[in-house]
């Protein structure tokens, strides 16, 4: 026989100290759940059924937390909510997860996404996430991990080897989008990277080996945000963040700081967007190079201005501007900065300031600068276009962009960019009489997402 369900009296005493209704809890999941491509018709009944001790299907466990937290002005997890997911590694993972070692957790992670019975439930999961460990660098010294003397000697040669790694799966990922080659990269930390972080060998080396598997756990995380599983890359962000602090790399720590300051500003989490991108730029200090401090100053123009900050906005926009100006480093992924890149911030500023005719010029540039083959930065420049025209009324032009996002969309992996198409779909839901809307809504549901 089926147990008999318990009422959730987690969630009844959070929207108790909300003060909201049934109703109102739906309304904002549903607002929270259209913000990330996510299409919702939760009412009344439904919060009902979850106080009576029914389970929503996922993602709505998370965005039940992500909402509540707003109201209330804390962050919330799912278990806060009473809705914690189960593990799919039978409670181990949760157990490795809660640990302080970020060597053990990358391993944790890494080896259950390779497994291919629990990848599918792992990506589901919405993994009880930590908050940001961003306070108090200059608290405690950085600190190796204790080195396994039984291992075989990390070469002087390792680290490049990793950060050429990191570098070409960042060009694949423009290309061909994130979800593509997302577990054999998550294979590769778990069996060649997490090896050399304890492996015997000159601090100097180590400390250069924990930098690069920083950047390679940090481009699987973006990689996991993009396929829709923001839950899971914050532990993938953190463990990035631990790993930049063992190492004693600013530069690093920073750029995962404004990595998060911009996932939780796309999750309208505005508050802590600010916090993020605040940190980033007060860790960095001016030490850094100037190429990383233009890229930390346009992320935290765009959370600012995401908060209504106009003035404190276009200052970063110009300190980012001037800071490029002077960026000498190689080209990299965390070594440089293109001018196209911010351009794409700058019309994003731009528009969250109501600034759309500016903020086309912003975005056309940028895309006269992408490579043919950065398929991802094209669909989301054209996604961007065509929603800028769109609030200026400009329907036609608007499609064309549409028709142009689905066209590079195709080149990437099934699950890259999510949420972008039906972001587009729903925005032009209003011009369906439209016959080119007509049209290419119809192309649209003709395409696997």
């Amino acid at each position: 026989m089926t147990p008999p369900r318990r009422p959730n009296r987690m969630l009844a005493a959070l929207l108790a100290e909300a003060d909201w209704t049934a109703t109102d809890l739906a309304r904002a999941v549903n607002a929270l759940g259209a913000s990330q491509g996510v299409r919702l018709r939760y009412d009344r009944t439904s919060v009902a059924r979850w106080l009576n001790g029914a389970r929503p299907r996922p993602p709505a466990g998370q965005l039940i937390g992500q909402a509540l937290g707003h109201r209330v002005g804390r962050r919330l997890t799912p278990r806060d909510t009473g809705f914690a997911d189960p593990d799919p590694t039978g409670g181990t993972l949760t157990t490795v997860l809660r640990g302080g070692d970020p060597v053990l957790r990358l391993a944790a992670l890494c080896r259950a996404e390779t497994d291919a019975a629990h990848r599918a439930d792992l990506a589901r999961t919405v993994l009880s996430a930590p908050p940001p460990s961003f306070s108090g660098w200059g608290s405690r010294r950085p600190t190796l991990p204790p080195a396994d003397l039984r291992a075989p000697q990390a070469s002087a040669a390792a680290p490049a080897r990793l950060e050429a790694v990191a570098i070409h799966s960042a060009h694949v990922g423009e290309r061909h989008g994130g979800a593509h080659g997302r577990p054999a990269l998550a294979g590769y930390l778990a069996t060649e990277v997490v090896p050399l972080l304890t492996a015997p060998a000159h601090p100097a080396v180590r400390r250069a080996l924990l930098t690069a598997a920083a950047h390679l756990t940090l481009l699987l995380a973006g990689r996991t945000c993009e396929t829709g599983h923001p839950a899971l890359a914050q532990h993938y962000y953190d463990i990035a963040l631990e790993l930049a602090r063992a190492a004693g790399d600013h530069s690093s720590y920073a750029i995962v700081l404004r990595c998060l300051s911009l996932q939780a500003h796309q999750l309208g989490d505005h508050h802590q967007a600010l916090a993020l991108g605040e940190a980033a730029i007060e860790i960095a200090g001016s030490a850094v190079p100037s190429a990383v401090r233009s890229y930390l100053h346009a992320g935290r123009a765009v959370v600012r201005a995401g908060a209504g900050q106009s003035r404190a906005a276009a200052a970063d926009l110009l300190a980012a501007e001037q800071h490029l100006a002077r960026a000498t480093g190689p080209e990299g992924p965390f070594t440089s900065y293109p001018e196209t890149a911010l351009r794409y911030q700058r019309a994003e500023v731009l528009s969250c300031l109501g600034e759309h005719k500016a903020a086309l010029g912003e975005l056309a540039n940028s895309l006269a600068c992408r490579p043919a083959d950065h398929h991802k930065a094209r669909t989301l420049l054209h996604a961007q276009l065509a929603h800028t025209l769109l609030a200026l009324n400009e329907v036609d032009a608007a499609v064309e962009h549409s028709l142009h996002a689905l066209r590079h969309h195709r080149q990437l992996t099934a699950g890259s960019v999510h949420g972008t198409l039906p972001r587009l779909a729903q925005r032009l839901a209003p011009h369906q009489r439209n016959p080119h809307v007509k049209a290419f809504r119809e192309r649209l549901r003709a395409t696997a997402w």
